[in-house]
Order: structure tokens, then sequence, then C-alpha cells
């Protein structure tokens, strides 16, 4: 019997590390807030940062795939490839928003970023040309690990990367001479280039085993397409998922005070993911350990109580003083933004349950091979996202509460798709225990 316990200690370090690593945005935020034109900066590295994440959202599942599919020498082989060639492709897309006018037209004529945000995103835009790169190596990688279960060697490389982060944005912020954007690119380029080295050199004992294991005769080999089948589905997921960003950007440039909008967002949506670490992280703990009916109701349990848990902090943390002194005394923020950051905290309590629920109905949709309903899932979601976001903005709602009650329609609306796919896919196909390859 799978015990409450065990799911744990297995879920805990890696909702840890992601905690740890969605802390480094706001410890960024922080330095930056005590630089020159802070308002503007964190502005322009909240641009910069939503279009770098969009652009690696491919690789973000990187980690369910190595997770899933990596079991011997010829699917690693192949996964490999899979992995350099998207990593290639991304990081050529990255240098063209760096060097050509394709930033410009996307910041300005997409999403009607300022000018002035637009000049100081586009240093920073040349900083994080590598980024994408070493995040999926990264996170392939990680994927293996997790599939040995050294989960805690993914919480140390965390550490190692937050106290690099720390260093270089304590270290060029004292120095002086560099905007704040350009700052936080760099302490975000060298802490995953420094968690990255670390995690190549402590999987190296967990690939030469499954270099040294041949696959089973009686499983077929994994081949390009097959990992194109199962990954597709889940990048269009992450990057419909991340669009939704750049979108809500758009529609909170619009405002008379689109600045101050623009600068609270980021922080507020710092505050969002640290609060959904534990239920982002989830879904690889259910791809690991959903191996029976019984694990399954062990697993859904675990589930309840951490969504529930987890939303009901962030209500607690967000309603009280907790929240005034962590953005005045710890990120030091602009006092003109902080309403502006507690009201949309307020309103984001659903998402942290929201995000759990997701992580679970997609790793069991995993464990089914059947990924496509998550990324209909996802358009279903982010049609209603941007729907409701505008159709606010129309009806002159407050922009911060307009486009998180937005999201929290959107994730819901997802969430029914989801369970009603998995119920439909469990009423016609046999529990299978784990993903075959």
């Amino acid at each position: 019997m799978l015990k409450q316990r065990t799911i744990f200690w297995f879920w805990l370090p890696l909702a840890f590390s992601f905690m740890l690593m969605i802390f480094e945005g706001p410890w960024i935020q922080g330095v930056i807030s005590r630089q020159d034109d802070a308002a503007l900066q964190l502005a322009a590295f909240g641009v910069v940062v939503g279009l770098a994440v969009l652009i690696e959202t491919p690789v973000i599942n990187f980690l369910a795939v190595g997770s899933a599919l990596a079991h011997d020498r010829q699917s690693y082989e192949v996964l490999s490839r899979y992995v350099l060639i998207v990593n290639i492709l991304l990081t050529i897309l990255s240098l063209l928003f760096a060097f050509t006018p394709l930033l410009d037209w996307y910041l300005g004529g997409i999403l009607d970023i300022p000018p002035e945000l637009i000049a100081e995103a586009r240093p920073a835009m040349v900083v994080l040309v590598p980024w994408t790169w070493f995040i999926g190596y990264r996170r392939f990688h990680q994927g293996i690990l997790i599939n040995h279960g050294r989960t805690n060697t993914i919480t140390v490389g965390t550490f190692i990367r937050i106290i690099a982060s720390a260093g270089v944005a304590l270290s060029l912020g004292l120095w002086g001479g560099v905007s704040g954007a350009v700052i936080g690119a760099w302490s975000l380029l060298s802490a995953v280039f420094i968690e990255m080295i670390y995690v190549h050199v402590i999987s190296r004992s967990d690939v030469e085993k499954l270099k040294s294991k041949e696959r089973s005769s009686d499983k077929p080999h994994l081949t390009l397409q097959g990992v194109m089948r199962f990954h597709l589905p889940l990048a269009a997921t992450a990057l419909m998922s991340w669009f939704i960003l750049p979108m809500t950007q758009r529609g909170l440039a619009q405002g008379d005070n689109a600045v101050e909008v623009l600068a609270a967002y980021p922080v507020i949506f710092s505050i969002m993911m640290v609060m959904r670490a534990g239920g982002i992280a989830w879904q690889e703990v259910v791809i690991a350990l959903n191996k029976s009916e019984e694990h399954r109701i062990a697993l859904r349990k675990f589930t309840l109580w951490l969504g529930f848990g987890t939303s009901t902090l962030m209500i607690v943390f967000s309603s009280s003083p907790l929240i005034t002194i962590y953005l005045r005394n710890i990120l030091d923020v602009p006092e003109n933004l902080i309403p502006l950051i507690i009201t949309g905290s307020i309103f984001a309590s659903f998402m942290p349950l929201g995000s759990t629920l997701q992580s679970y109905f997609r790793a069991l949709l995993m464990g089914e091979d059947n990924t496509n309903p998550i990324y209909q899932a996802m358009m279903i979601g982010f049609i209603i996202t941007i729907t409701t976001l505008w159709l606010g903005l129309w009806m002159g709602i407050a922009a911060i509460p307009t486009a998180v009650i937005a999201l929290s329609i959107g994730v819901a609306s997802e969430l029914i798709y989801l369970w009603r796919s998995l119920t439909n896919i469990q009423q016609n196909v046999k529990f299978k225990p784990v993903l075959e390859t």
C-alpha cells in the first residue's frame, strides 16, 4: 500500500526545488527594485522574461519526457538526439529576437508594449540567448534523475542555482552601471548554466546505467516520431500556457497606468508561482508513483490535501500583513505598486488548487499514453482566459483583478475538460500501470 507519508517524502524534494527556483524571480526583483528607474526596469525585466519563457516552453516538458521515456540505451540515444534538435532550433529563434527587428515587431506590434520598455528589454534579451539550451539539457537529465528516484539531487542543484543567481544579482547591483533588466538577465543565465553543469555531472552514473541496458525484445524501438507524438502535445500545452502571460501583458498595456500595472503584474505572478510550486511539481510524482489502482487512490487523496492546503495558504498570506512586510521590507517595491499587488494576490487564491489538479489529471493522461487531451484542454483554457480578460477590460473593470480572474476561469474550464477526457478514456481502456514505450 502506498502511504501518504511515502508520497510526501517523494514529493517534498521536487516541490522544495521548484519553490526555490521560483524564489529566484522575487530575489532578482528585489535587487532591481533598488536600482534607478525601478518601475521601468521591473516592467522591462518582466517583459523580457515573459518572452524568454515563451521561447523555452517546448523544453519545459523535457522533464516529463526524460522520466517517462528514458529506460535503456536505445531510448536514451533517440531522446538525446531529439533534445539536441529542439535546443538548436529554439536557440536560433532566440538569436532572431535578440538581433533583428523581430523583437520590435513582437513587443511593439503584437503586444503593444511601450517603446521605452522595448529599449530596456533588448539588451537583456541578448544576454538570454543561450538560456533555452541550458534549460532544455538540464530538464532532460533531471527527468532521468527522477526516473532513478534521485529527487534529492535536484534540490541540491536548485540550491546551487539560487546561490549563483543571488551572487550575480548582488554583485552587479552593487557594482552599478548596469540596468536592472540586464542585471536580472545575467543572474538568470549564470544560475541556470551552473545548475546545468551540476546536473550533467551528477547524472553521469544514471546515464551510464541507461547506456548499458539493452531494450527488451518485446518492446518496439523508440523513434523520433514516437518522441514527437508524446512530446509535441505537451509542448503545445506549455506554449499556450505561457503565451497567456504576454497576451495578458498586452491587455494590461492598454490602460492609462500601463507602466505601474506592468510592473506590478510580474510580482503578482511570482507570488502566485511560489504558491503553485508544490502543485506544479506534483505531475512528475504522479507519473513516477502511479503503478496501480490502489496507488491512484492514495495519489488522489494527496492531491486534494495538497491543492486545498496551498490555496488556503495563499489566502492567509495575501489577506494578512505578511504580504505587506514581504513587499515593503524584502522586495522593497515602489509604494504605489503595493495595493495593486495585494489585490491581485487575493484574487489569485484559486490558482494553487487549480495547478495541483492540472498536474494530477495530466499525469494520469500521460500514464494512459494519451497526451492529446492535455493540449486540447489548454487551448480551451487559453481561449476562455483571453476572451474573459479582454471582455473585462472592455467593460472598464480594473486591470489587475480582471487579469487574475480571467486566468482562474481559464484554468477551471481546462480542468473540466481534462476530467471528462480522462473519464472517457478510462471507461474504454483498461488501466495501464506504467507508460509503455
